[in-house]
């Protein structure tokens, strides 16, 4: 399989937007998760920071793993090559 330079351009922009959408998007949720629990009298619980970082985890893996696939995509098939 050829990487094609403009591929490889959007996968690194891609990667570049998935890794600002992980900070926006990850911070987000895990505070409003917090928060929730917060107000309902579960912040001591210990379970409560594990499930807020498993969370987190996997916005990681979605936002990073799929955003440079998504560019790859995108910068090749605009380009045709």
């Amino acid at each position: 399989m050829d990487l094609s330079l403009p591929g490889m351009i959007g996968a690194a922009i891609g990667l570049a937007i998935g890794w600002v959408d992980f900070k926006m998007l990850g911070g987000m949720i895990r505070a409003k998760y917090l928060q929730k629990r917060r107000d309902a009298g579960l912040a001591d619980h210990p379970n409560t920071v594990k499930t807020a970082d498993m969370i987190q985890a996997a916005i990681f893996v979605l936002t990073i793993g799929l955003f440079p696939f998504i560019g790859y995509w995108a910068g090749s098939s605009l380009t045709g090559s």
